[in-house]
């Protein structure tokens, strides 16, 4: 079973920080989303670095999963570092942060696991504080505007652009855009819609391109997809991912 609660709300298609919950998962594919998870089993926390491909999850432990999931351009503000350096790894907390920051966040998600979330929201709060041009970036990449117009509008050079996005996101420009496609043509998926809709609608060139991107970024083809969602409708909340 899971299920998730948001912190804040999202704008538009925005991805809001959410702590979320999982009983007696055997282990599932997640989708790349870009996120980072602090996620606590047992006693220990792990990090989730940045996901820019599917990843197969563990099973839960006895007393389930919690974690903490920060949207993308948000976890270097919590982790204070180059979050490139984590990318699509799974790691103790302790091998990434501080002690002392290691203990505060481990204090934060136990409160969660008892339903206190004050903590946890105040750890999703501070990041909010963070460079706004990581929000200008994301909302950029929605709409696929070229790395070139993006840095110019920012203000930044290229070269500069490219660095302070591996820094604050743990990929480049170009993996934020098929992250974000890819989550656009999940959306209309799950809203039945047709494939060749689907691939039109999220900005692929072509059908066999989303079949494509979905093997790398999901785990499975679009039509596996959008059965298997419609067979877990019933068990999780609209725009919720099983996680560990």
């Amino acid at each position: 079973m899971y299920a998730e609660t948001l912190l804040e709300p999202g704008a538009g298609m925005e991805q809001g920080a959410a702590i979320w919950r999982s009983h007696g998962s055997p282990g599932a594919v997640v989708p790349a989303d870009g996120c980072v998870d602090l996620i606590l089993r047992g006693d220990e926390v792990l990090v989730a670095g940045p996901s820019t491909r599917w990843i197969a999850t563990l099973a839960d432990g006895d007393e389930g999963s919690l974690g903490l999931r920060l949207p993308p351009g948000r976890a270097a503000g919590v982790l204070r570092l180059d979050l490139a350096e984590i990318s699509d790894d799974l790691l103790p907390l302790l091998d990434v942060v501080r002690r002392d920051a290691a203990e505060h966040l481990r204090a934060a998600l136990l409160d969660a696991r008892t339903g206190a979330l004050a903590a946890v929201g105040a750890v999703a709060g501070e990041t909010r504080a963070d460079d706004r041009w990581t929000v200008l970036a994301r909302r950029h990449a929605m709409t696929g505007t070229p790395a070139q117009q993006v840095a110019g509008a920012l203000g930044l050079a290229e070269r500069t652009f490219r660095r302070q996005m591996l820094a604050a996101f743990g990929y480049g420009y170009a993996t934020l855009v098929r992250i974000e496609r890819t989550r656009r043509a999940q959306t209309l998926l799950l809203e039945g819609a047709a494939l060749v809709d689907a691939a039109a609608g999220a900005g692929y060139a072509d059908q066999p391109h989303l079949s494509r991107e979905f093997r790398r970024m999901v785990g499975a083809s679009p039509g596996q997809f959008a059965a298997s969602a419609a067979k877990r409708s019933t068990e999780l909340p609209s725009g919720s991912r099983s996680v560990a």
